[in-house]
């Protein structure tokens, strides 16, 4: 006879004088807090963490906010949240303009957006320097980065062991995956404790060795590449591509949807550092690529890509417009 299967309820919360664990994060700070920085607030928020996030002006503080209020209303439209779990995820969520407001985190992640040449590493590197002098020793400071390496990064740190990457996917709902990557420095002790943070958000732990791009970016930027390349050679058009990949390969968007997802603004600067550190033209943004950018075709967040949205960021379906009229 099988042995009974025995779950601890301590899982579902009906234990209330259960000991606090000291091995994992309890309050987490975040700088930068645009698309990543208010996906990475929500998830830790949703786990019972409490998220103090800085951002430059009082302006996207509280843009921030709403924008993250304005996703927990969209799961409850659609049944993923109630209205007391979303008050439960606003009130552990904080902003601020202040970086020495983060000085008790246990963990500090930093997802600064990237912007130009060089300005992106530089901020991130004085944001990693400044964080050194307001936090605590034993505090595990981060970056979200996925072409910048975490070991540049914390080069001119006096504890650069507690330094470590980890890249949320955030394209999509169900990428219930986190990157982890050590730096030159890293110690076990953080790589060990980040991966508790990780598996406590209920996120599965990909180990990746350092490299510009990691696993997912460079993956990403060569599939998008060839993809471009077949249409302009005629090969097959946008739509039977994203249909083969979503058919084919089980994909749940297929490489153009995920481009206008992300921002093709931001694919490009992806693109453009992967070619820097290698040089290899696989990575060099495709001229269709470079065609949407100048005409300012970024992706969902302004309504124009590779492909055309409404307001709530759904795919506008031409075809069906012009049967329709």
């Amino acid at each position: 006879m099988a042995e009974p299967i025995i779950e601890s309820i301590e899982e579902f919360g009906l234990i209330k004088n259960k000991k606090k664990s000291t091995n994992l994060f309890s309050r987490v700070g975040i700088v930068g807090c645009g698309n990543d920085g208010q996906y990475i607030a929500r998830v830790c928020s949703s786990y019972g963490l409490d998220v103090i996030f800085r951002e430059t002006t009082h302006e996207r503080v509280y843009e921030s906010l709403r924008r993250i209020e304005e996703i927990m209303n969209s799961r409850i439209r659609n049944w993923g949240a109630t209205e007391s779990e979303k008050k439960a995820v606003m009130s552990r969520i904080k902003g601020t303009t202040l970086l020495s407001d983060l000085k008790d985190c246990d963990l500090v992640i930093e997802t600064v957006p990237t912007s130009g040449k060089g300005r992106s590493f530089e901020a991130r590197k004085a944001i990693f320097e400044e964080l050194e002098q307001i936090v605590d020793p034993t505090t595990v400071i981060a970056t979200n980065s996925t072409t910048v390496v975490i070991s540049d990064l914390s080069e001119n740190l006096k504890n650069k062991d507690r330094c470590i990457s980890i890249h949320f996917m955030i394209n999509s709902v169900d990428s219930r995956v986190v990157e982890i990557t050590k730096g030159l420095y890293t110690s076990d002790w953080t790589y060990d404790k980040v991966e508790q943070f990780v598996k406590m958000l209920k996120r599965k732990v990909i180990p990746v060795e350092e490299s510009v791009g990691l696993i997912s970016v460079r993956l990403f930027s060569v599939i998008l590449n060839e993809a471009c390349e077949m249409v302009m050679e005629g090969i097959g058009c946008k739509d039977d591509i994203e249909q083969l990949m979503l058919t084919g390969y089980g994909m749940r968007y297929g490489p153009f949807t995920i481009a206008d997802i992300i921002g093709i603004d931001r694919v490009v600067r992806w693109m453009e550092n992967l070619f820097n550190e290698f040089g290899d033209s696989r990575f060099k943004p495709n001229p269709m690529i470079k065609r949407l950018i100048r005409q300012h075709r970024y992706g969902v967040a302004v309504g124009k890509g590779f492909y055309e949205y409404d307001a709530n960021g759904d795919k506008i379906d031409r075809n069906h417009l012009a049967e329709s009229k």
